[in-house]
């Protein structure tokens, strides 16, 4: 398990799985490294590493005090917010390698893909909103590849919440990173086409899942990979494609991938078409019988909420309010932070609302546009204390 540790909070007996950093010109300091000594963490401060990654089964150090756990608190949701907006930028460079080498019929090195995997369940681990949230943003040239990580942290996400032991997290989170690389042989004028594709098109795109099996042979990835790509537009009613399987013929692992990769697709924006909300999109995702697998699609709204957590969200008094927590008795009714009158259209003093409380007669009446709160400090709005 990897967690995202400040120099300060190190100590001997800890393992330094990634500086994130490139300057390190001592060698006495590097990536893959057990402290062993607290010269080595002077040495940290000195090349002016603030923050690093810490591997947690690798490390050896000695318990925290009761008065050292009262010291670090849980990771804020805008400070993992930061850290999931790294993991992106950090990640796409690879993606985008990854494409490109298969793009030119040469050989893929899943092994470097594994750290990018680790770090997205890291993040998933310390506040799983974050990186979620982070993963909804993207623009038109990135799609591809950012939607290979989004895949990959919804995928580790709903294997959580399924029961996936760590080792079966990782599959699923490598499976959803590689599930789209038989894209990389599509005709890049098909692929970024900005609008609705012919039928000779479509039957071009629709061999992607078996170019991407063909890929990830050749690059020795187990059969639960080559599955995953082969067959997550697969159909619970036997619809889909390329092998028409129904129900239980998919794996587990292919149909969590089919419920997955649409969301992602339904809640980004395309040169064509803006984005759904989650709340749409689970209300159309729901509504496709035959689709999905429903037991499965049903965990996955409990994974993600109708209104997930850092939305924003207009309610029934008249107030735009951000959800600071999941509802604990309704998916609809979450904890909120009250900041804006719509009435008077200003800024008003954030109050806590419990949407869940029985004695509340507040609700949600929709989903807000992000994009026309960017002027608010949210991040204050979020400080407030949680109960």
């Amino acid at each position: 398990m990897l967690k995202l540790m400040t120099v300060d909070e190190l100590r001997p007996g800890m393992f330094i799985h990634k500086l994130d950093v490139w300057w390190i010109k001592d060698t006495r300091i590097r990536n893959q490294m057990l402290i062993t000594d607290p010269q080595q963490i002077a040495l940290l401060r000195n090349e002016g590493i603030h923050q690093l990654w810490v591997d947690i089964n690798k490390s050896v150090q000695a318990p925290l005090k009761p008065q050292e756990k009262k010291a670090i608190a849980k990771t804020p949701f805008f400070q993992e917010l930061d850290q999931a907006q790294q993991i992106f930028q950090q990640g796409k460079p690879q993606v985008l390698a990854m494409f490109n080498e298969a793009r030119l019929g040469n050989s893929i090195d899943l092994s470097y893909m594994i750290d990018l995997v680790d770090e997205i369940s890291g993040s998933i681990e310390r506040e799983p909103s974050a990186l979620l949230s982070v993963a909804r943003l993207k623009n038109h040239d990135d799609y591809t590849y950012l939607h290979s990580m989004a895949v990959c942290g919804l995928m580790i996400s709903l294997g959580r919440k399924v029961g996936l032991n760590a080792q079966q997290l990782r599959r699923v989170g490598m499976g959803g990173l590689l599930h789209d690389v038989g894209k990389a042989a599509v005709p890049l004028d098909i692929l970024n086409k900005p609008g609705k594709l012919t039928e000779e098109e479509l039957t071009v795109m629709r061999q992607h899942p078996i170019v991407g099996a063909q890929i990830l042979m050749e690059a020795g990835a187990g059969h639960d990979l080559l599955d995953i790509a082969l067959h997550h537009h697969e159909k619970f009613d036997g619809s889909g494609y390329p092998h028409g399987l129904k129900g239980e013929e998919i794996t587990l692992f292919s149909r969590m991938a089919a419920v997955c990769d649409v969301y992602d697709a339904l809640t980004s924006t395309r040169p064509y078409r803006k984005g759904w909300t989650p709340a749409e999109a689970m209300h159309n995702m729901l509504g496709w019988r035959g689709h999905f697998d429903s037991q499965l699609l049903h965990s996955f709204v409990r994974t993600i909420g109708i209104y997930p957590v850092g939305s924003l969200v207009r309610l029934a008094s008249g107030r735009v309010a951000l959800v600071v927590k999941a509802g604990e008795t309704s998916l609809l009714r979450p904890q909120v932070h009250v900041f804006w009158s719509l009435h008077a259209q200003r800024e008003i003093k954030p109050e806590i609302v419990n949407l869940g409380d029985s004695f509340c007669t507040d609700s949600i009446v929709g989903a807000e546009d992000s994009n026309l709160w960017v002027n608010v400090d949210l991040n204050r709005i979020w400080a407030l204390e949680v109960a």
